[in-house]
């Protein structure tokens, strides 16, 4: 599908009207860390939403890739929904690619004050979900942040406990220096590496995204290259507090046949959330990593059927 510059985001939408999808998105910006910090917002004026979903988007991506998603969310669901580019993401500013944990944890407490401080009485009932390295990033959020009402984990990891071993796979010359990459950040914290090392983006769809990947890879808000700093911070930052301790629900949704994230894996990070109420894990079956964009409707299902309980 042929689109201008500015309705690039037109070509991830699949089942929709692209502009029925863009008449329900109100964009707006907060200040974080002294950063422009970009959002879309479905259902902006809709008084009576009860539930906010701030969603936070995955590796190199922002909000408006997730768009046909966060549309349904909204419209299906019910929801508020706050999707988010991440410092140095998409519209947000910052240095391209160039962030810790720390920081990206921060930027949601932002959103999520400007949520409650916006909505009242009907913005305190936060959900915080991500995908792929959203995900993994919602987890650290609920962590650092007991306003959260619950969390949706599209994959999730820890990563100060060896998880790049687990779902990062790097070739070459780079297999051989990911070790040295927290001392390389050190030394030089900007430097950038391609994402496209470690992760094989044709290996991410197999349905009716595979066309899609040529697209993506062509967009130019794409933020495709990483600085040392943020891969050393994917390979060394704890959560805010140990994953025991975590009390707030944790839905994590996972591919069957992810070749990032293992179900095993998932299980085993599931396994840590001891005092998470209402904890599950969902595997989708015969998918793959783009489980929000090739099994909406699946995905979609079992994140309303689950907020149900939570919310009851």
């Amino acid at each position: 599908m042929e689109s201008n510059s500015e309705e690039y985001w037109f070509n991830y939408i699949v089942d929709y009207d692209p502009k029925e999808v863009q008449s329900a998105i109100h964009e707006d910006y907060i200040i974080s860390q002294q950063k422009k910090i970009h959002l879309d917002i479905y259902g902006y004026s809709d008084a009576d939403l009860r539930i906010n979903i701030i969603f936070i988007p995955g590796t190199a991506v922002y909000s408006k890739v997730y768009a046909e998603f966060c549309y349904a969310l909204y419209k299906e669901g019910g929801y508020r929904v706050i999707a988010m580019d991440m410092p140095g993401h998409g519209l947000s500013e910052g240095k391209r690619g160039h962030f810790n944990m720390k920081e990206f944890s921060a930027a949601i407490y932002d959103v999520t004050s400007y949520v409650i401080d916006k909505y009242g009485e009907f913005g305190k009932n936060i959900v915080v979900m991500g995908s792929s390295l959203g995900g993994i990033t919602t987890l650290y959020a609920v962590a650092n942040d007991e306003r959260i009402k619950a969390g949706i984990c599209h994959n999730a990891a820890i990563f100060n406990e060896g998880a790049h071993k687990k779902i990062v796979k790097m070739k070459g010359i780079y297999k051989i220096l990911k070790p040295l990459a927290p001392l390389f950040a050190r030394i030089l914290p900007t430097l950038r590496i391609s994402v496209w090392v470690y992760l094989d983006p044709y290996t991410l769809a197999q349905d009716k995204w595979l066309n899609k990947i040529d697209v993506l890879l062509a967009d130019k808000l794409l933020t495709d290259h990483y600085t040392l700093k943020s891969i050393r911070a994917q390979m060394t930052e704890p959560l805010a507090r140990p994953a025991e301790t975590i009390e707030t629900p944790i839905l994590i949704l996972n591919a069957s046949n992810d070749v990032l994230f293992s179900n095993e894996y998932m299980q085993e990070i599931l396994n840590r959330l001891e005092r998470s109420r209402n904890k599950k894990l969902e595997i989708i079956p015969n998918s793959a990593h783009l489980i929000l964009q090739e099994h909406r409707e699946e995905a979609l299902n079992k994140i309303i059927e689950w907020l149900k309980i939570i919310f009851e």
